[in-house]
């Protein structure tokens, strides 16, 4: 599991002070970011060995507030062939979680325009990230 450090923003925030629901996904997308430069590197080729998002799931459990200190979790709950999900949880700094998320990735290579099967380097970070 990797956990990466979030801070809200003002403009993260709805009317009733709560982090809007649609900001939540770029929480998980700043996180996803971190956990792959973290393990596969910065020169990763995303053109020939990139991603394309199918699916994101959210549950909501507590809200979250502007000065709530939060970070994602991040970790793999099941790897198929050509795509792997990846889950997602917001702590507080007390430990509660405040939201759960699941992501559906595909690995796709942008130059042939396709699906491909999981690159094998990739492939061993997920498991070594493996977690139901």
């Amino acid at each position: 599991m990797i956990q990466t450090p979030i801070q809200i923003r003002f403009g993260d925030c709805d009317m009733a002070g709560h982090v809007h629901n649609g900001v939540y996904l770029h929480y998980f997308e700043l996180a996803r970011m971190n956990f792959f430069v973290q393990q596969l590197g910065k020169d990763w080729d995303w053109k020939a060995n990139g991603l394309i998002l199918k699916k994101n799931t959210v549950e909501y459990k507590i809200p979250t507030l502007l000065q709530d200190k939060i970070a994602v979790d991040v970790w793999t709950s099941h790897i198929g062939n050509t795509s792997f999900t990846l889950s997602y949880r917001i702590i507080d700094q007390d430990g509660n979680e405040k939201t759960y998320g699941e992501s559906v990735l595909v690995c796709f290579n942008y130059l042939i325009n396709k699906p491909i099967p999981i690159p094998a380097q990739m492939k061993s970070v997920l498991e070594k990230h493996l977690s139901k």
